[in-house]
C-alpha cells in the first residue's frame, strides 16, 4: 500500500507558535501531494497574521499550476511585508517532483536521488518575481526536506546520516534541534513516499 508520511515542526523566535512567521502547508489529493514552506519577513504577531493569510490563499489554490500558485500568492501578499516561499508537487505514480522557489527557503531530496532545489531571488509580495518550474525524480523512500533560514542552510549529509533515517517526525525535529538558529523563526518539513 502506497502512503505519504510527513511531519512539520515550527519554532517561534518570540514566545509561541502564535507569533511564528514561518508556515508549512501540506495537502494530499489525487495521487499527488502539494507541499509549501513560507517564511514571512520578520517575527511576531504581524508576521503570523500574514502567514495565516497566505495559508488561506494556498487552501483555495493548491491544485493550480505551481507558477500560477506562486504568482497568485505574490499578488495576494502584495502590500504586506512579504516573504519567501518554496512550493513542490509530488506526482506519486510518475515518481516526479516539480518545484518553484522565490528567496532563501532550502529544499533537498535525500536518498537514491540526491537533489538540491534552486530558488530564484526575490520577495513574494514585493517588487517583481519570475518563478520557473524545475523537476527532479522522487522515488520510493526518498526524503524531501524543506526548511526556512531559521535553520543552517549548509551542512554535510555524510556527517549526519543517522539524522535522516527513521520516521519523518524525528527527522524534522532532529534537523531543528541540530541546525536551528537562535535568532529567527524556524520551520522544517520532512516527507517520505513509501510503497
Amino acid at each position: 500500500m502506497e502512503k505519504i508520511e510527513y511531519a512539520m515542526i515550527l519554532r517561534a523566535l518570540l514566545w509561541d507558535v502564535s507569533e511564528c512567521g514561518d508556515l508549512g502547508y501540506i495537502k494530499e489529493y489525487d495521487n499527488k501531494c502539494f507541499v509549501c514552506l513560507i517564511d514571512i519577513l520578520g517575527h511576531g504577531k504581524m508576521a503570523r497574521s500574514i502567514a495565516v493569510n497566505a495559508e488561506e490563499y494556498l487552501e483555495a489554490n493548491y491544485q493550480r499550476n505551481l507558477i500560477d500558485v506562486m504568482n497568485g500568492l505574490h499578488k495576494h501578499l502584495y502590500g504586506s511585508r512579504g516573504g519567501v516561499a518554496l512550493m513542490c508537487r509530488l506526482d506519486i505514480p510518475a515518481g516526479k517532483l516539480q518545484y518553484t522557489g522565490i528567496g532563501n527557503v532550502t529544499g533537498r531530496v535525500i536518498g537514491s536521488n540526491q537533489h538540491r532545489m534552486l530558488s530564484k531571488d526575490g520577495i513574494v509580495g514585493f517588487g517583481r518575481i519570475s518563478p520557473i518550474i524545475r523537476e527532479c525524480d522522487f522515488s520510493d523512500r526518498d526524503l524531501l526536506i524543506l526548511y526556512s533560514d531559521g535553520i543552517k542552510e549548509h551542512f554535510n549529509l555524510l556527517d549526519h546520516l543517522a539524522l535522516f533515517t527513521g520516521e519523518t517526525e524525528s527527522i524534522a525535529s532532529g534537523v531543528l534541534k541540530e541546525f536551528g538558529k537562535k535568532t529567527d523563526d524556524a520551520c522544517c518539513i520532512a516527507l517520505k513516499y513509501i510503497k
